[in-house]
């Protein structure tokens, strides 16, 4: 079964949960472009062993089998549409190994960034205040919305609803569901704007911050670890 609070932050005293998200970022960036920039099966499979190292240190591997099972649809679709349009079985599993690679490597920057360390990642990176508390807000409310549909959905179901059976019938049942979700989430944002403008919202043009994001000897490293799939690259 599907658990989304298994893709939500947790705070763990692990290596890769304290580095910086800055660093983070770019192993996300490196990974994405290695796995787009080259197609055959050997390299993939170096890079997708290079990330199970991360996966390892943030002890995430769980996490890891939750995401593929739930993406198992995708990755055999995959290997099959390219199979039948390629009939190179290599190739197939190379692209389907492309897309395990992007979830592996996003997996571990959306579960061990704090969205706090992120806004301020991004806010120190030059983006505005604005677009970085919007961010913020929108990341946290993620997993609330989601934990608010279950709940309803929960409650509709105790009084009879039924959301399991024809397709037709469960579009239809799933107006319930929604009403009192959108409903529930303007009050929230009212609550939201009205707490911000009891703090005074935008009466600074330059806010401060509680603390600052460093860089360690730990995220040039990781930096350093991002590029090795370079070696691969230009031995293959």
């Amino acid at each position: 079964m599907f658990r989304p609070e298994y893709f939500y932050f947790r705070k763990k005293d692990t290596i890769i949960h304290r580095l910086d998200p800055r660093s983070k970022l770019v192993y996300v960036i490196a990974m994405f472009v290695w796995a787009l920039i080259r197609g055959d099966l050997l390299f993939l499979s170096a890079v997708f062993l290079l990330t199970l190292i991360p996966i390892s240190l943030g002890k995430l591997f769980k996490n890891l089998l939750i995401s593929l099972r739930a993406a198992l649809f995708f990755i055999v679709l995959i290997i099959l549409i390219n199979y039948v349009f390629s009939h190179n079985l290599s190739l197939a599993i190379a692209l389907a190994l492309r897309f395990m690679i992007l979830i592996s490597s996003f997996l571990i920057f959306s579960i061990t960034t704090s969205p706090d360390d992120l806004a301020l990642a991004l806010y120190r990176m030059g983006f505005p205040y604005d677009f970085v508390l919007t961010f913020n807000l929108s990341v946290r409310f993620i997993p609330t919305v989601m934990r608010d549909a279950t709940n309803i959905i929960d409650a509709q179901r105790a009084r009879g609803l039924e959301t399991q059976k024809g397709f037709i019938n469960r579009i239809k049942n799933y107006v319930p569901v929604l009403i009192p979700l959108i409903v529930v989430g303007i009050k929230r944002a009212i609550n939201v704007a009205e707490s911000m403008e009891a703090r005074c919202f935008g009466a600074s043009k330059k806010p401060t911050t509680l603390y600052e994001l460093k860089f360690a000897v730990k995220d040039y490293v990781f930096i350093a670890f991002s590029f090795i799939p370079t070696i691969f690259y230009f031995l293959l």
